[in-house]
């Protein structure tokens, strides 16, 4: 039976077999032993592409949670990948345009020209200096204005889900790589930006903060997506859960990690991304985690946890009355 396994497959099985087992009683040895098994399994893999482009908003009501991280982090461990990835950010503060090392001062085409000026997204659009395959539209202070010149236009909700559309068909008839995942970065509020992000997307994942009110507010989000769904986008469903900032130290980490589990089984991933200093000075440097410090543990997590993603995929997550029963599991 081994002979038909991919010798690469099999040397990477060997490895991680002969690590030492570390116990409860070592935690530090714990930690260890676990960036090293994600280390060997996953650095230099290729990731499956999806059978079609992907569109995933990633959003939480509640501030701080690590939205715009994971958003850039996961971007970055796909294309690195090998996959071609887009990342719309749709945040006034343009935190996911400076991660990525994109030039988004005022007056830089950006989503703004394209939700309210109809300008095209292939006009604005840029690619990463530092990881091959990765794009971004980036957000500039102007955004900020967009919430308020949206409510009297025609079609207000769709405006970014044409123009992602309209892109995506603009580079296959311009003999352009198909783009294979698209992100959205939401602002944390429930106005018509994020309106746009979810009616754009099919998936939505949600980052969930390992600390107390961890649940606060979601009941609420879940609601929102509901409705979106009957009256806006009926493929929008939340397909992935991700748990931030997660300290195993900590009895409430655990704590909070259980409960989520529990309510939501199916979509939440295995990986828990960890607090790390790495992740949070990042960003200071126009980078994400995985070009700043790529054998951190933080940029393990997200490695780890774009795999899953990868090859999760979310066809057994597609029930369109999944809403109802999470808006009820979150009270």
């Amino acid at each position: 039976m081994t002979d038909d396994l991919d010798p690469d497959e099999l040397r990477r099985a060997a490895l991680v077999e002969s690590l030492p087992r570390a116990t409860h009683e070592t935690p530090l040895m714990a930690e260890l032993e676990v960036d090293a098994r994600r280390r060997i399994e996953l650095r230099g893999r290729r990731f499956p592409e999806p059978l079609e482009t992907r569109v995933i908003t990633v959003a939480n009501q509640k501030g701080g949670v690590g939205k715009t991280t994971t958003t850039v982090n996961i971007a970055a461990a796909l294309a690195q990948s090998g996959l071609n990835v887009l990342v719309l950010d749709n945040d006034p503060q343009g935190n996911a345009s400076t991660a990525l090392g994109i030039e988004h001062r005022a007056g830089t085409p950006s989503i703004y020209e394209v939700l309210v000026e109809g300008a095209p997204i292939a006009d604005a659009v840029q690619e990463s200096p530092d990881v091959p395959n990765l794009w971004c539209l980036p957000a500039t202070i102007d955004l900020s204005g967009a919430e308020i010149e949206l409510v009297s236009m025609v079609a207000r909700e769709t405006r970014l889900r044409s123009a992602l559309d309209t892109y995506l068909q603009w580079r296959l008839d311009n003999g352009l790589s198909r783009i294979d995942y698209v992100f959205v970065d939401c602002p944390p509020s429930l106005g018509l930006l994020t309106v746009n992000a979810f009616v754009v997307a099919r998936e939505v994942l949600i980052p969930i903060q390992c600390e107390y009110y961890a649940l606060e507010g979601l009941s609420q989000l879940l609601k929102t997506i509901q409705l979106i769904q009957a009256h806006l986008n009926r493929d929008l469903h939340v397909s992935t859960i991700l748990l931030t900032m997660y300290d195993a130290r900590t009895n409430l980490a655990q704590q909070v990690a259980s409960e989520v589990r529990e309510h939501f089984p199916e979509r939440t991933l295995r990986t828990t991304v960890p607090r790390s200093v790495r992740i949070s000075e990042a960003p200071s440097y126009g980078q994400t985690v995985m070009t700043y410090d790529a054998g951190s543990s933080g940029a393990l997590a997200y490695l780890e946890a774009a795999r899953e993603l990868a090859e999760r995929g979310a066809a057994s997550l597609t029930s369109t009355n999944t809403s109802d029963t999470d808006a009820e599991e979150a009270r």
